[in-house]
Order: C-alpha cells, then structure tokens, then sequence
C-alpha cells in the first residue's frame, strides 16, 4: 500500500487561514495493464476514517484490485486527516458505553480542544476535497463504492463532478433528505418487528423463546419503574463494573445488534436471559458491537455532519411522531440538544435535491437493516435511471461482504452495466440462524 498526503484549505471558500493534510493511500492493481479508472472507497459514520478498512476492503475487492488500483482518502475530520476526535467522557465507566449518550459537557470539552472549525467539516467540503485529491493523483474517472454514510458522500460527488463517475456502488443508502437519527426511530421499529416475526416464524425459535413480545413489554415496564442493576467484566481490565440498566439502555441495547443479523440472532436469548434478571448476554453483545464503531470514529466529525446537514431539519412534527414509536426519541433528543453547542456548516441550497445522473449506480440494500433499509433504495434510485436497486432480504447493514455480493459488484464494476446483473443470489443468502440455549430440545 502506498501512502501520501495531500494539503487543501480548511475554509475552501476563502481560501485563507490554514490549510489542513488529507491522508491518501492507494492499493495499486497487482497487473502491470492495468485500468485506468480506479475503485474509490468511501467510508460511513458520518466520522469514520477509510484508510483504516484497508483491510477488509483489500479482501472485498482483491479481484477487481487484479486489474484496477483501490484508493482511501480519511474524509477531512475522520482517520489522520485533521480529525476531530473528541476524548471520552470523563467518567469513562462502562455506563457511558450503554447509555449512548453525548452529554453536554462532553460536547463542548470537545468542541474546546479541537484544533478546528467545524463549520468547515461537512460533506460538500468533502467532495471538492476527494476530487482535489483524484486530480493530483493523475487519475480521470473513477468507480466509487460507498457504504452507509459514504453513499450520501458518493451521492453528492456524482452531483458536484458527473463527469468524474464511471461507475457507483452504494451499499445501504443515506439519501440527501435523510434525517439522521430521527430516521432510525422508524427504521429500527421495523427491523426490530421483522426479527421477532422470524423468530415467531421458525419453530424452534418460537418454541425456545414463546414470549418474545411480552417479555420485551414486562421489561421496559418494569425498567421504567425500576432501573436495574448489574455487574459486567470490563472487557480491558477484566474488573466487575456495575451498570444501570434503565428502558434506554434497554431500548439502545435492542437496536444496535440489529446492524449485524449475527449479532441479532443472540436478541432472542438475550431478551429471554433479561426477563429473568440475567442481563449479562445483551450488553455483552452490545459491548462488542460499539468497540467495533468507536476505534475508527471521530465523534466531532459525526457531529459537524449530522447538526449541519440533519438535525435542523427535524421538526415538532417529527418529534411528536417518534415519541409514540416502539424507540422513543431519547437519541433524537440527545443530538438536538449536544448540536445547540456544535457549529453548523453552510450546506448548499440544492443539497436536498434528489441526485439525478445517468451515471451507472448499483445500490444495495439489506431488507431488516435498522439505518438504511430498501426504502431509502428505492427513493434514491427514481433518480438514477441507469441503476439497478438490489435487495438481500436476510441481510442488514453492509450487503458487500456477503455471499454473492462480491462478485456482484466486481461485476458490476467491469461491465459499468448494472441493470443486465442477474441479482436473484442475494435472495438466497440465509439469516443465521437464532442462537438457542445448550440442550434446548423445542
């Protein structure tokens, strides 16, 4: 892997004041005849560094890296490139982990101590400098594969440089006018409703776990009365800490297995252990799933794009909506208020446009993903007519790494044809199956 850097003006408009250092790293093609058009990786978050997936991308495209160079930019504020890292909260017990809060005082100790102005860290600042970057790395058209929030960053690029795009594949859609998180509120509802229905739906499922619904009922009544408490190993000093188990550390410990059907095919018993008193099994799922998220995240970077480009857009409306959902608004009202602190970016007046290109996209889509479920899909390709919208019904967020998929989008990349792709292999890739107790016998 070859690395660089490449500087660029924090404030583009300006252009005055200082200028910050873009980290670059390319993986170029093992062939000697190779493309010309390289596969750019965009990463998600918001906030997350992409040079740091060099590994797991080296293993996703190793075919299509045969023949075409694999290029990672850390994003302006994420990875080495003038990141906006916030420390974490002072009290750094395992609480803080399970509460999936930002408090205010973490917010604005961050906003203190970073070396930055976040007004300039938003997405459209970005694209100008990823194609800043493409320029002077001597390359013309590229192929972008974007994931999560990196499709919203691969969205707006194809809007800003067309004629830079020869290809797009965008793996679990964050569309323009998305309203990040309200839109977890109702997305994760749904994948939550469809995991139970599957357990409801296979018979040793049902039989192990008969009281799925009920139990997640009887808890969240019985948590909102009385917070329960527990001890938990922390997994680095191997130390018994104690947690407060209230409704949200409930509630957030229900969603955030839901990103990984092989994390939420433990929920069942996780839910079941719980209504016994035994909440060891759900935070320690939980545990292992936020450690993944935090060590490539920049916390300010996730603020300066989610206060800029959504949270201004959520309304009273909204709010009354999400306070009757199944997740409540806690995490919606956890963003609202750390974003009275954190600087807003200028976005540009056409941002929420729908993106409209003849550019070849493939999107992908995970059907019980509780961040970007096909809906988003389908909204973001009714302007995309020469893409292709595929569906793995059993799968959740991330669709690349999975079965065919691969060899889908090296497909895909190589012909810059996504509708003649045969994609029916994703429907036949199987939801693992729910994990049942040792000598269950349903």
């Amino acid at each position: 892997m070859l690395c660089g850097s490449h500087e660029v003006w924090e404030d583009r408009t300006g252009r005055a004041g200082r200028r910050i250092t873009i980290q670059v790293a390319v993986i170029p093609a093992r062939r000697r005849s190779a493309e010309p058009d390289p596969l750019v990786v965009l990463a998600g978050g918001p906030g997350q560094g992409a040079i740091a997936l060099a590994p797991q991308v080296t293993s996703l495209f190793s075919r299509l890296n045969d023949s075409r160079d694999i290029v990672l930019v850390d994003q302006r504020g994420t990875g080495d490139s003038h990141p906006l890292d916030c420390a974490p909260d002072e009290g750094g017990s395992l609480q803080t982990v399970f509460e999936d809060s930002l408090p205010e005082r973490m917010v604005q100790e961050c906003l203190s101590s970073i070396d930055a102005d976040p007004r300039f860290y938003a997405t459209s600042t970005a694209v100008a400098d990823l194609d800043e970057v493409l320029g002077a790395l001597r390359y013309g058209k590229v192929n972008l594969w974007g994931g999560s929030y990196g499709t919203r960053v691969a969205l707006e690029f194809i809007r800003r440089y067309p004629e830079r795009v020869r290809t797009a594949t965008l793996d679990g859609v964050a569309p323009m006018d998305m309203k990040l998180p309200l839109s977890f509120v109702a997305d994760g509802e749904a994948a939550f409703d469809a995991l139970v229905a599957d357990c409801e739906a296979e018979e040793p499922c049902r039989k192990t776990y008969p009281s799925l619904r009920r139990d997640v009922s009887g808890l969240r009544a019985r948590l909102a009365r009385q917070p329960a408490r527990v001890s938990i190993a922390d997994p680095v000093t191997g130390e018994l800490q104690g947690v407060r188990v209230t409704e949200n550390v409930f509630l957030s410990g229900l969603f955030r297995p839901l990103y990984a059907p092989e994390l939420a095919s433990l929920l069942p018993l996780a839910i079941a252990r719980a209504s016994e008193g035994d909440f060891n099994p759900l935070l320690a799922q939980n545990l292992e799933y936020t450690e993944d998220v935090a060590d490539n995240l920049s916390v300010g970077m996730h603020l300066s794009v989610i206060c800029s480009e959504d949270v201004p857009r959520i309304t009273a409306r909204d709010l009354a909506a999400a306070s009757k959902a199944f997740f409540g608004r806690t995490l919606v009202d956890d963003f609202i208020r750390a974003c009275r602190h954190w600087p807003r970016a200028e976005v540009p007046a056409d941002f929420y446009e729908p993106v409209r290109s003849t550019a070849p996209v493939l999107i992908l889509s995970g059907g019980i993903d509780p961040a970007t479920p096909p809906r988003h899909g389908e909204a973001v390709a009714a302007g995309l007519p020469n893409s292709r919208h595929a569906v793995a019904p059993r799968l959740s967020h991330g669709v690349s790494g999975h079965g065919c998929a691969p060899r889908l989008i090296e497909k895909f990349v190589r012909s810059a044809d996504a509708r003649s792709l045969d994609v029916a292999c994703l429907a036949r890739i199987p939801r693992p199956l729910f994990f049942l107790p040792v000598g269950a016998n349903p």
